[in-house]
């Protein structure tokens, strides 16, 4: 009886610690989609306000790589507006798993959700 109840603790330790990482990679990945956000929201009030300077002190204006980050991360920011919508409505779990399952992840989760594949 003993050994049974040990093992469904342990089984119960490894679910909560798998849960406690899943949590803590979510806070990590929420965090750096606020700082790229806040970045492109930076660049884009820079470049609004006239304060974009070359190396000569000239003002320019945005680059097209800086357009695409831009661009970019207005579309995080979207799809983490979709998600946490999804999470509020009745049956939004659901969605999500089935969102995974689909693997449909790299259209609907932001750029810093995404895993990066080991080769």
């Amino acid at each position: 009886m003993y050994l049974f109840y040990r093992n469904d603790m342990s089984e119960v330790q490894k679910l909560t610690a798998k849960l406690k990482n899943h949590f803590n990679e979510f806070i990590a990945n929420v965090k750096t989609e606020n700082e790229e956000t806040r970045a492109a929201f930076d660049l884009l009030l820079r470049a609004s306000r006239k304060e974009l300077v070359d190396k000569e002190g000239n003002y320019r204006k945005l680059t097209e790589k800086e357009k695409e980050e831009i661009r970019q991360q207005a579309g995080d920011v979207l799809k983490m507006l979709g998600l946490t919508s999804l999470t509020l409505l009745p049956g939004g779990t659901l969605v999500l798993i089935l969102i995974n399952v689909f693997r449909l992840n790299d259209h609907l989760l932001p750029s810093s959700f995404k895993k990066v594949k080991k080769h």
